[in-house]
């Protein structure tokens, strides 16, 4: 019975799957990159929103706090920096699988320069946050 899925032979010899990988490669890349951006910042906002309808003593003694609790903040800290750290390595190791699968790896390569500034300053923002209270 043959397998429906195509092998490696299979690519070499017809380009045109070829290129249909390739371009499904940087379709999944770019909403990838979207989705980690998406989903790091609607969970911090999430987690802001929450924090505002719960309330806590922070709230209740300065009405210009953010979030109303120790337990929101740590949650805010650990939770969207999680994913942004998730979407950094995770395209790390697509790219190097699409390098290894000799498919388009290049559009992956700018998701991990794309993602790291993102990362990096959420990071360093959420670190001098906590530390600064």
């Amino acid at each position: 019975m043959p397998s429906s899925r195509p092998d490696t032979l299979d690519y070499e010899a017809d380009p045109l799957l070829r290129l249909e990988k390739n371009n499904q490669s940087t379709r999944h890349a770019v909403i990838f990159f979207f989705a980690i951006i998406a989903a790091m910042f609607g969970t911090a906002l999430l987690i802001y929103l929450v924090s505002q309808v719960m309330g806590g003593p922070r709230c209740e003694a300065d009405s210009s706090a953010m979030l109303c609790s120790t337990t929101m903040r740590v949650i805010f800290a650990i939770l969207p920096t999680a994913i942004a750290l998730f979407g950094q390595f995770g395209s790390a190791w697509i790219t190097y699988a699409r390098w290894r699968d000799h498919l388009r790896w290049r559009p992956w390569l700018a998701v991990v320069w794309f993602i790291m500034p993102i990362t990096l300053a959420w990071v360093i923002s959420i670190g001098s946050a906590l530390l600064i209270g």
